[in-house]
């Protein structure tokens, strides 16, 4: 493991090449993370999104986020589903990973994993998690993170880490820039879960640009009703008091 740290210490050109994205796949850059945290003896690795609590998200979103579905790497779904379904609730990462600002070390968390959470990881082979924070657009309403997995005992790891992190998470970094270069459309919730339909969307876009609910509601061939219904159900969706807050929100998270 030295000797492959030392490799990757010599290559900071890897940080600062151009981003090609016509080079680039999901899958292909999923796959090189994977191979590089094995050589490090990671167990597992995630790439997710987090919401940071801010926007009121509809039933179907919550659901989505508690059953681990915009969780991406190579830990088995088998595992995140059972995370999700019982761990969760009892483990104290929750409380602290909305608001972190640099990387989280389970070692660092005050009274441990917490019994139910650390019982459950060590089943599969895993007694030390790292979370890793990436920078996004949007820093207001959630953020992006990586979970490292790994079988050395907390204190061990933590050692580990302060070797590795000074190099590691720029590469990381790297990784997250390719990702959402191919795939950011794919990792915005609002569009994946597709809680505001393509009308709604067109008509929240029309809003932005300052036309009156009549001039839409002509232009789209619809109600004013119609168009006023739309309009309160992305305020509800979002949490917004208001059209003018709305706007603002959506441009925040990126769907104007």
């Amino acid at each position: 493991m030295e000797h492959l740290i030392l490799q990757l210490k010599q290559q900071p050109v890897f940080q600062e090449q151009p981003v090609l994205a016509v080079e680039c796949t999901w899958d292909k850059l999923l796959s090189e993370l994977d191979e590089l945290l094995s050589q490090l003896d990671f167990g597992y690795f995630t790439y997710s999104v987090l919401t940071r609590n801010s926007v009121v998200a509809s039933d179907s979103m919550k659901s989505r986020w508690e059953n681990g579905s915009d969780i991406v790497g190579s830990l088995p779904d088998s595992v995140v589903k059972a995370y999700y379904k019982d761990i969760v609730n009892h483990d104290p990462v929750w409380d602290k990973l909305p608001d972190i600002q640099a990387p989280l070390l389970t070692s660092d968390l005050s009274g441990g994993q917490g019994v139910y959470a650390e019982t459950f990881w060590k089943k599969h082979g895993i007694a030390s998690r790292a979370y890793i924070p990436m920078p996004s657009k949007s820093n207001k309403y959630w953020f992006h993170y990586f979970g490292l997995f790994h079988k050395l005992p907390a204190d061990e790891f933590a050692q580990l880490y302060t070797k590795m992190g000074e190099w590691l998470v720029p590469i990381l970094m790297r990784y997250h820039t390719l990702l959402q270069v191919v795939a950011e459309k794919e990792q915005n919730p609002f569009k994946r879960q597709e809680l505001l339909s393509g009308t709604c969307l067109q008509i929240l876009k029309m809003t932005a640009q300052g036309m009156p609910v009549k001039s839409i509601a002509d232009r789209l061939a619809l109600t004013e009703e119609g168009i006023t219904y739309h309009i309160t159900r992305a305020k509800r969706v979002f949490g917004a008091r208001n059209k003018t807050q709305l706007i603002a929100m959506m441009y925040e998270v990126g769907l104007l």
